[in-house]
């Protein structure tokens, strides 16, 4: 095992141990407000990604409508905000377990057996988002070294640093669901 992966191992256990901890502070009833204050951030940032999108969209339809131009750097800004919102939608669905799943196991297991598949689901869904964090931080990295602008002097790979962050978030919140015994907000038996 290289240095790599050890550092990969390190910060998936770190997780781990950040998820068992937050578990721990719900647990006893604290840390509520603080955890509270995150989550509403984090709703008002996508809402305000949201809002610069439809603005920033406005404007070049009126000014290309109007004025037969429009602003050189607002397409690129606006197919990094969609990836901001992809990712951020992302990262919130999964905090309030709301993310896309595909659960065979659900309808083929009886319902006592629950805990156990949750743990197998969740371990999976969380190994498999911190080996995509793992990769898109190489992404990143990859970028880093093009030294390509995206927009108004950005560089792309800035743009692209929501990747990583939306991983590992999705990982974290995995991780606290197998803590927590959070079930899906919709079961096979709902549908």
């Amino acid at each position: 095992m290289n240095g790599t992966h050890l550092v990969a191992l390190a910060g998936f256990l770190l997780l781990l141990a950040l998820a068992a901890g937050r578990a721990a502070l719900e647990r006893r009833g604290r840390g509520g407000a603080l955890f509270g204050a995150a989550g509403r951030a984090e709703v008002l940032f996508v809402a305000l990604l949201l809002l610069t999108l439809v603005a920033l969209g406005a404007t070049q339809i009126f000014l290309r409508n109007f004025f037969n131009s429009g602003l050189l750097w607002a397409d690129p800004l606006m197919r990094h905000i969609v990836l901001w919102l992809g990712a951020c939608g992302a990262a919130l669905a999964s905090a309030r377990v709301r993310h896309i799943s595909v659960d065979a196991l659900t309808r083929v297991l009886p319902a006592r057996s629950r805990p156990g598949r949750r743990v197998i689901v969740y371990s999976a869904t969380a190994i498999a988002a911190y080996l995509l964090a793992i990769s898109t931080v190489r992404l990143v990295i990859d970028e880093r070294e093009f030294g390509e602008i995206a927009f108004l002097g950005v560089h792309t790979w800035v743009a692209q640093l929501i990747l990583p962050a939306a991983f590992v978030l999705i990982t974290y919140r995995t991780l606290l669901g197998i803590f927590l015994a959070r079930e899906p907000a919709e079961t096979a038996e709902e549908l």
